[in-house]
């Protein structure tokens, strides 16, 4: 299926725009997350922002991943993280879709991309917790490093879906979504009724 002009330029520029804001926060994570990775894990959810906005904004399978990819290959570039920084966006972007994936792309409500997004930034911070020799922390960097990392997912989730809800309300989200989640359907940052209202396959 030939994917819209349009479509591919927004994830360039939305993907662009997300690599250039995520350069800052990959070398100051290479400085915090061994040396204090509360701090660390306070600033994670900046690495999902890019990518909740993308499919926020446009609803359609891919585009997390497209935009994943163009951000990942100006970190390449521009980061001590060199190719690896792809693979982590490219994570990150995945990880993202497939809460939407399951439901084939058809439900685009916000308790699914809160889940999503929080499933994803537990799993990371145990992961990256026993990578880092969290066992050894004191119990309140435990506690605190997971808690950090869900958190600043979940407002990076908030904050992708108001972004969004306002790029649609001035009109750059018109004609780019699939017909059945119509002209109209703003993702509100505070309510799951545009998605509600989509009618069903």
């Amino acid at each position: 299926m030939k994917v819209p002009t349009r479509i591919l330029l927004t994830c360039a520029a939305i993907g662009a725009a997300g690599g250039v804001l995520l350069v800052p926060v990959n070398l100051v994570s290479s400085v915090l997350a061994p040396t204090v990775p509360l701090a660390y894990a306070a600033i994670a959810g900046v690495y999902s922002l890019p990518f909740v906005l993308v499919l926020a904004l446009l609803r359609r399978p891919g585009v997390a991943l497209l935009a994943g990819l163009i951000a990942g290959i100006i970190n390449a570039i521009l980061t001590p993280q060199g190719p690896s920084a792809i693979i982590t966006c490219l994570m990150v972007a995945f990880f993202l879709e497939i809460p939407f994936a399951i439901g084939l792309y058809r439900s685009w409500r916000a308790w699914i991309f809160y889940v999503g997004a929080g499933v994803f930034a537990l799993v990371y911070a145990l992961y990256s917790m026993l990578r880092a020799g969290g066992e050894a922390w004191p119990w309140w960097m435990q506690l605190g490093y997971p808690v950090l990392c869900v958190a600043s997912n979940l407002a990076a989730v908030w904050l992708g879906r108001l972004i969004a809800a306002r790029l649609e309300a001035a009109g750059l989200a018109r004609g780019l979504r699939p017909a059945r989640d119509g002209v109209t359907g703003a993702p509100s940052a505070s309510s799951d009724a545009p998605a509600e209202a989509a009618p069903a396959d």
